[in-house]
Parts: structure tokens; C-alpha cells; sequence
């Protein structure tokens, strides 16, 4: 492995607009992979062993590693370098996935085993080259709300071409072969980090962390950080809760609405299908525009817009061509959230700070993901089907109302903070607690 001085030696000879693309699609290429994987191991475990049970057993034992690496792997990005984990760890992958295709009969256990360890090492790799992208605008010049639109589409896209790309070839080569193209994308992940990226500089010894900093002051420094700049902390809780509502929708209130009203699971795909091309065409336009935009305005009407109506129309209407206008326009509007959130995380985190933060903060917003389903599930037991997606209908509102009702404090973000001086120093502009 080069030295990182080699590293930006070798990568400077790149222009910077071809180096922040290489970088993006990193993340990107590895994301195809990753969905594909996603449906072609459940799928192997319900063809192989005719259990549902065992299927999330093993979504389960990919998810768990996965949030845990995000949330702690910092202080050893910081530690090892990001630009070398970054390799690493999709090199890794790669061989992992190999692994799987070659031991995938050969038990559970095993099974799980390699899955967890997959889990882990994605969660090293996503943190590692989401850190690499500010370096890479930076010298690119490119503005960092587009970056982020970017980054945020791709990863959109991904949803659609890997779950296609995995549907086809599990139909015509079964889901072991089918995660070649897993394996692969790594690959080719790990030689567009090796060639585009450079390491992140080091940091102004008055904003580097103390020299052989403990793993636990290191964590607990992400923590203050995030504890102090109130604003990135209450968007993180906002993240959390769309994950809990987004989960509840597509794991209970989907399935169960196509079944009761269609009595057919095609019109699941079809709104999904609705959703994903919203989210897709909706962040392209905001890439164009992204610029010229307010943020305020565009994280608030995104929240509103995209959020309630989603949920109203499923308990309303029972015409499939009405949710799925609805839940097309709904995602056109959350596609600029993302972009907007993601910009904040970086502009107010220290870039001596931003492997432990935005890996703390990406693992606290998915632990949201496994609450949505079981409380859609316990809803619908308790009250039926309409009164739960009126309340959640109801709470999504409330969460999306809180930038309105404290839209002095929250019109903050339309500014980019001073830079802080210190590695525990919080941004500039900071929201109360009352904004919570």
C-alpha cells in the first residue's frame, strides 16, 4: 500500500473533476453491488432452506455489523487512514462475496458468519469513502450541495439498477453466480479509489486530534461534538424517525394495503416502482438546481410534502393510480432532504472529526430501520390498517412541522457556519434545545 504523500503524488497528475467523478462512482458501483447482494442472499436462503425465519435471521446478520461498524469505525479511519480503508475494506469484500459463492451450502452458520463479516466491512467502506468526498470538491470546486445531490442520487439509482440487474440474473443464473457481480463491483470500487482518491490532508496541528488519542476519547469527542451543535443533532433524530416511518411503509403498510385492496402483490412493486422513479427524477432536478435553491425551504417543503401525503392516500383512496401519483410526487419532494442533510454534516463537523461523526450519525438514523416495521406491525394488530397510517400520518406531520414552528432558529441553515478551530470546537451557529 502507498504512503499517503505517494497517494496524492500519483493522484494529482488526475484532474480534479475526473477525480471527484472516480470518487462517486466508487460509492456508487459498490452500491449496485451491494443491492444486488441484498436480494440474491435472501433469496438463496429461501430457495435452500424454505425458511422466512432463516431469510431474516440472515438480513439480520448483515444489518447488525453493518450499523455497529458505522458507529464505531472513527477513530479507526482516523487512525489507519481513509483513503487505505476504503480499499481495503471493498477489497475484502470482495473476497468475502467469493466466499459466499463458494461456501454458501455448506450451513447457516456459515452463512451467517460471512454475511456478518460483510455487514462490517461495507460499514468500514460506506464511512470511509463518504469522508473522501469534501477533500475531493474541495479540489475539484465544485459546490458541495451538488456533491451531495449527487452522491445521494446515485445511491438512489443504485436501488433501481441493482434490484433489476439481481432480478434478471437470479431468473437466468441463480443467485450464486448472480453474486459475481457483487464480488466484481468491489472490485472495481476498490481500483477507482486506489487511482482517484487522495488522502484526505492532515489537518492544522490546532484542529488534529491529540497523537495516540484513546478509542474512547475519540468516540466520546464525536459524541460532544454532535451533542453540541444542536441543529446537526436534531437532524439526526429527524433522520431517524424517517427511517422509522419509510421502514413501517414499505416492510407492513404497502404490502398489507395491495393485499386488502388489489388482492394482488403487483401493486406493491408498482408503488415502489413510483417512489424509486420519484426519488430519481426529483434528485436530478435538484442536481441542476441545487445552487439556486433556498435550503430551508427545500428541507421543509420536502419534509411536508414527501412525508403525510404518502400515508393519507394509502388510508383514503383505493385507486392504485391515485397512490401512485401521489407517491411518485412524494418522492420527487424527499429527494432534496437527503442532499440538504448531507450538506450540513459537512459543512458543521471539523474534517479532523467527520469519520467518527458522519459514521456515528449515519448508525444512529438506521436504528431506526428495524423499529418501523415491528411498530406498523403492532399498529395494525391494535387499531386496523387506516387509523395506523392516520397516526403515523399524523406524527410524520408533527416531526415535519418542528423547522415551521421554529423557523427563526432553523432558517440558520440557508448559511454555511464559520469553521470551527478545533476538533472539539461546535460550529458557529447552533439551535437551542427547544428546537427538539
Amino acid at each position: 500500500m502507498t504512503t499517503p504523500a505517494a497517494a496524492r503524488a500519483a493522484a494529482s497528475l488526475i484532474p480534479p473533476r475526473v477525480a471527484l467523478g472516480g470518487v462517486l462512482a466508487a460509492s456508487g458501483v459498490s452500491a449496485i453491488g451491494t443491492r444486488v447482494s441484498g436480494i440474491a442472499i435472501p433469496w438463496l436462503v429461501l430457495i435452500t432452506t424454505k425458511s422466512p425465519t432463516q431469510m431474516g435471521l440472515v438480513a439480520a446478520a448483515e444489518l447488525a455489523p453493518l450499523v455497529l461498524a458505522l458507529a464505531l469505525s472513527g477513530p479507526l479511519l482516523d487512525r489507519l487512514g481513509v483513503r487505505r480503508c476504503a480499499i481495503v475494506s471493498d477489497l475484502a469484500s470482495a473476497v468475502v462475496v467469493a466466499a459466499v459463492i463458494a461456501f454458501h451450502d455448506r450451513g447457516l452458520a456459515v452463512l451467517l458468519v460471512l454475511v456478518a463479516v460483510l455487514g462490517g466491512l461495507r460499514g468500514f467502506g460506506d464511512n470511509a469513502k463518504r469522508v473522501l468526498l469534501p477533500p475531493a470538491a474541495a479540489r475539484a470546486e465544485a459546490p458541495m450541495i451538488r456533491v451531495t445531490a449527487i452522491f445521494e442520487g446515485m445511491n438512489r439509482l443504485s436501488t433501481l439498477i441493482g434490484s433489476s440487474i439481481a432480478g434478471v440474473l437470479i431468473a437466468w443464473l441463480q443467485a450464486p453466480t448472480t453474486m459475481v457481480v457483487t464480488a466484481a463491483s468491489f472490485a472495481v470500487s476498490a481500483v477507482l479509489v486506489a487511482t482517484m482518491a487522495q488522502p484526505p490532508e492532515p489537518p492544522a496541528p490546532d484542529a488534529a486530534p491529540p497523537e495516540h488519542e484513546r478509542y474512547l476519547q475519540a468516540m466520546r469527542t464525536a459524541v460532544i461534538h454532535l451533542r453540541q451543535d444542536r441543529i446537526c443533532l436534531v437532524i439526526v433524530a429527524m433522520l431517524f424517525v424517517l427511517n422509522v416511518f419509510n421502514q413501517a411503509s414499505g416492510v407492513v403498510f404497502i404490502p398489507v394495503w395491495a393485499h386488502a385492496v388489489l388482492g394482488t402483490p403487483v401493486g406493491v412493486g408498482a408503488v415502489f416502482s413510483a417512489s424509486a422513479l420519484g426519488l430519481v427524477l426529483g434528485n436530478l432536478v435538484f442536481t441542476i438546481f441545487a445552487t439556486r435553491v433556498p435550503r430551508y425551504a427545500t428541507f421543509t417543503l420536502g419534509f411536508l410534502l414527501g412525508g403525510p401525503p404518502r400515508f393519507l392516500v394509502l388510508a383514503f383512496s383505493d385507486n392504485l393510480t391515485v397512490v401512485l401519483v401521489v407517491t411518485f410526487l412524494s418522492g420527487c419532494a424527499l429527494s432534496a432532504v437527503n442532499p440538504v442533510i448531507g450538506l450540513l454534516l459537512f459543512e458543521r463537523t471539523p474534517a479532523a472529526l467527520q469519520a467518527r461523526v458522519f459514521g456515528l450519525a449515519t448508525a444512529t438514523a438506521w436504528a431506526g430501520v428495524p423499529l418501523g416495521g415491528l411498530l406498523a406491525g403492532w399498529g395494525m394488530t391494535l387499531i386496523g390498517l387506516r387509523p395506523a397510517l392516520l397516526v403515523t400520518a399524523v406524527a410524520y406531520l408533527m416531526v415535519a412541522l418542528t423547522p415551521v414552528i421554529r423557523h427563526r432558529t432553523w432558517r440558520l441553515i440557508d448559511r454555511a457556519p464559520d469553521a470551527p478551530t478545533g476538533p472539539t470546537a461546535p460550529a458557529a451557529e447552533s439551535v437551542d434545545a427547544t428546537a427538539r
